[in-house]
């Protein structure tokens, strides 16, 4: 299991010293106030379980004096001994660790780690030396030896563990902006291919000299103000939604008049209901595409409703199932966009289904927009 969770930049140092947004600023000023509150607990708690309430004279203090110094070197030697173990464990998450270990760097880092012991060990025994004024009897006691390798063991465990979760939570970061970038890249390729379909139906009235290409261009100026101005929203209210649906619709009534029965049902209270942009007209302009060709009596239900949070869309066309169509490149990109689309954002809150019925063509939709 590779360590490339290991930052190479001290993650304490960095929270101290960098410049940050606002809100990763409060988060890095709440981990140094919990590292401040901890070695204030891992000082104090010791002293007050040793403190006896007992007013009694020449009190000792046998339960921390295992350097068996007399009671007025005591308090200095165990203050030296902590900030000894507050060195040792920021000398090994903020310094060893990322330099050496991150790097599968094993044997330098057990150097190391050897080293800053040793010289703690050193560091804590002139110092008895200097304030006693005579040479300790050992050059280590067991407890303070004990103390210092769990201090480091601790500090391992927690280098460990916040930079394992920190990676964890980069990751995720990392995997919503590929997916943002996914849905972006779909979004882009929505408007061309919804374009290319309106530019055939403008082409189709035109070689007709009809006389509704002009309210037709009108209607098709609304499709591409929301095409525009709302689309590159995350959310859009559902009513804006069906109000696009509408007006693409009756586009093609426009375009097809009688030749195509097209019937739209809308059962829905929309306030409060949002909605991915674009997501739904996709199948309708499936249902145009592929159900309006030469067709005896070709028709189009469309049907969108909800309960409480769920949606519910169906789309009906016939067709010709002995008809072999010819596709080109482009054919199937809006479905397949679509599919793309509902994975990214709904996952496990939606079901599509697409199906046939003798001669009618049926796509199900069901979202859970909670």
């Amino acid at each position: 299991m590779e360590l490339s969770y290991l930052s190479s930049k001290p993650s304490l140092w960095r929270a101290l010293t960098l410049k940050m947004p606002e809100k990763s600023r409060w988060r890095q000023s709440l981990l140094v106030f919990a590292h401040v509150l901890f070695w204030a607990c891992y000082i104090s708690l010791p002293l007050l379980l040793m403190h006896n309430p007992a007013p009694t004279d020449n009190t000792k203090l046998p339960t921390l004096n295992t350097n068996n110094l007399p009671d007025q070197y005591f308090y200095p030697v165990f203050f030296a001994i902590n900030f000894l173990s507050i060195l040792l464990f920021y000398a090994n998450t903020e310094l060893l660790m990322p330099r050496f270990l991150s790097k599968k760097k094993g044997l330098v880092y057990a150097l190391g780690v050897m080293m800053v012991l040793m010289a703690a060990l050193l560091i804590n025994y002139y110092f008895r030396f200097w304030i006693v004024g005579t040479p300790p009897r050992t050059f280590v006691t067991l407890t303070t030896f004990y103390l210092f390798m769990s201090v480091i063991g601790i500090s391992t465990c927690y280098r460990l563990l916040t930079d394992y979760q920190r990676d964890q939570r980069l990751q995720t970061e990392r995997e919503k902006i590929r997916l943002q970038a996914e849905l972006s890249f779909l979004r882009s390729q929505i408007s061309p291919h919804f374009m290319f379909n309106l530019m055939n139906s403008l082409a189709a009235l035109a070689r007709k000299k009809s006389d509704l290409l002009e309210p037709m261009i009108i209607k098709m100026s609304d499709l591409l103000r929301y095409m525009l101005y709302d689309s590159d929203e995350m959310q859009v209210p559902l009513d804006k939604e069906i109000n696009y649906l509408k007006s693409y619709v009756d586009l093609q009534k426009l375009r097809f008049g009688n030749h195509v029965k097209v019937e739209m049902e809308v059962e829905t209270p929309t306030n409060g209901i949002t909605l991915e942009p674009m997501l739904l007209i996709p199948f309708v302009e499936n249902a145009f595409k592929h159900g309006t060709g030469y067709l005896r009596s070709p028709f189009i239900q469309i049907s969108l409703k909800t309960e409480g949070k769920k949606l519910f869309f169906v789309v009906k066309n016939c067709f010709n199932p002995e008809s072999k169509e010819t596709k080109d490149s482009n054919s199937g990109i809006g479905l397949a966009n679509v599919r793309r689309r509902l994975e990214l954002m709904y996952e496990e809150n939606h079901t599509l289904r697409v199906h046939t019925e003798k001669d009618l063509f049926i796509t199900e939709l069901t979202i859970d927009l909670k």
